[in-house]
């Protein structure tokens, strides 16, 4: 098929299309071939694009997407500003609940920011006032805490001591009793029922509809439980049409070794990705690991040590699998930087590339590190306007290097964009306008400083995926001979104003040369 009149970003320097042309096996074609003559050898099917735009196929690179996918249907507090309006919420979504007669189960949801709460912490004590019989368990905006009551406490049986291990956090009151909060691991191992299989894969089917429907192409999934098998699920199926580059876990390794996965392992639909690992937690729950203490006190939870985390890198490069490393605070990405320094060598000769997530806060002298390393900064742009008063009272001046997109790129750092779903929705424009204009309200720009220029924040959700994923020949352009994975827009996130991509709706996205959403004609 021909895609003709309108505005074609290949965002190859070497190829310049005035319209595309997909090949029959869906890859992209000469350009020359789309407008020369009024037939094509590509094929006789053109398509008006009525002067819309086409960009390569946007790749979310961080997200979690069976949590996302199940999100969509459980209570969500992101709006939620105060204890008393998360006990509203609890409330009403358990009336809700049992006039429709599913209110037997636990009540899981999540969203809630402690750090903007005015009127105190959250308790087990506060959520028994309005659910005192039905186990809940909530999720804090960064999953890396949970509030529960104490039907949730009491019907897991859990033994709080053993859930303050290193690397979990049981939040406790001033006479040692646990408050009803946990963080980090010890949210992380609580027993909240999962879902069944049949549910999982409805939501993921659903999920990729709807990231379809947003221009997405591609995932980099790094769900922690269940999310490979419903891909898999899904592929033997016929049934995927995202691209998924599926990470494991680096609590698992051994498992992972054992079964001799490597990453790039799989085909152009599904493969094995990094395997995650975590140093530290976040700024919202005070767990991310500080060179200097937050603003109030604490220098964050340590959950993977420098030297722990060499020796985890050195074994699973031995095993052909990259390293996705999760760090949020300043302490926590140096460790990381020191880390994978000291290994280099050895993912540079196996052709590795080594991720580090999120990469909020960084020191002034790590900056320059990622690009002359080869470490990708994976991260979300979605996050500083989300995070920005948060941030602010946790980090305080040190926020100038927070979030630097523009200091990483200029020192030749890739970045990988994504939007951590489900902390932040999955809608890679909502993440290109974040990234472009640092602000997702009427406040001014959040230290404009380090925005990005259109085009390179578009690169992030493009090339930077597929550079991170080894993929760059393939996919991330629209060059001849690459996938036609495009979408397709109704305004011009390149050369439009800035402030107007919030505005710009997808039409139409394909995957392969096949349409996976916005079949034409529009």
């Amino acid at each position: 098929m021909i895609l003709e009149n309108g505005t074609v970003y290949t965002l190859d320097a070497a190829f310049r299309a005035r319209a595309l042309a997909v090949t029959r096996d869906g890859r992209v074609a000469r350009g020359v071939e789309a407008w020369e003559g009024s037939s094509s050898a590509v094929s006789s099917e053109r398509i008006d694009l009525d002067g819309r735009v086409v960009v390569p196929g946007l790749v979310d690179a961080h997200v979690h997407f069976l949590s996302w996918a199940l999100a969509q249907s459980r209570l969500r507090l992101q709006a939620c500003r105060s204890v008393a309006e998360c006990l509203t919420a609890v409330a009403e979504r358990h009336a809700e609940d049992r006039a429709a007669g599913r209110a037997d189960g636990w009540l899981v949801g999540a969203g809630w920011r402690e750090a903007l709460f005015p009127d105190g912490r959250p308790t087990a004590a506060a959520l028994d006032r309005v659910l005192p019989d039905r186990p809940a368990a909530l999720w804090a905006h960064d999953n890396h805490s949970l509030w529960l009551n104490t039907a949730a406490l009491r019907s897991a049986g859990l033994d709080l001591e053993a859930a303050a291990s290193p690397g979990g956090v049981v939040e406790r009151d001033a006479g040692g009793r646990p408050t009803g909060v946990l963080r980090e691991r010890a949210a992380w191992d609580f027993p909240v029922p999962a879902a069944d299989a049949g549910d999982r894969l409805e939501a993921v089917l659903a999920g990729q509809r709807l990231a379809h429907r947003r221009g997405v192409t591609g995932v980099h999934d790094l769900e922690a439980d269940h999310g490979f098998r419903v891909w898999q699920a899904l592929h033997g199926d016929r049934r995927l049409t995202l691209r998924v580059v599926a990470g494991q876990q680096a609590t698992r390794l051994d498992a992972v070794l054992a079964c001799g996965l490597t990453t790039g392992f799989g085909d152009e639909q599904l493969q094995v990705g990094p395997v995650k690992a975590f140093m530290d937690g976040t700024v919202g729950s005070r767990t991310a690991r500080m060179l200097e203490p937050f603003a109030d006190g604490g220098t964050g939870v340590e959950i993977t040590g420098r030297a722990a985390l060499e020796e985890l890198v050195r074994r699973a490069t031995a095993g052909g699998l990259a390293v996705a490393v999760h760090a949020i605070g300043d302490r926590a990405n140096r460790e990381a930087l020191d880390a994978l320094e000291a290994t280099a060598a050895l993912w540079h000769e196996a052709g590795l590339r080594p991720r580090i997530e999120h990469a909020q806060l960084l020191h002034p002298d790590d900056v320059a590190r990622f690009g002359r390393l080869g470490v990708v900064a994976s991260m979300q742009p979605s996050h500083a306007p989300s995070d920005r008063d948060v941030a602010d009272a946790a980090w305080g001046s040190r926020v100038v290097t927070a979030y630097a997109w523009r200091a990483l790129r200029d020192a030749g750092a890739t970045l990988a964009f994504g939007s951590d779903a489900p902390i932040e929705e999955l809608d890679p424009l909502a993440g290109l306008h974040a990234a472009v204009n640092r602000t997702v309200d009427e406040r001014p720009a959040w230290h404009p400083e380090q925005a990005l220029d259109p085009r390179a924040a578009l690169e992030g959700f493009t090339i930077g995926p597929a550079v991170a994923a080894g993929r760059e020949r393939r996919l991330g352009t629209l060059a001849p001979g690459r996938l036609a994975d495009l979408t397709v827009l109704d305004g011009d996130p390149v050369a439009g104003p800035p402030e107007a991509i919030r505005r710009i709706g997808v039409v139409a996205t394909m995957v392969g040369g096949r349409w996976v959403h916005g079949r034409p004609p529009w």
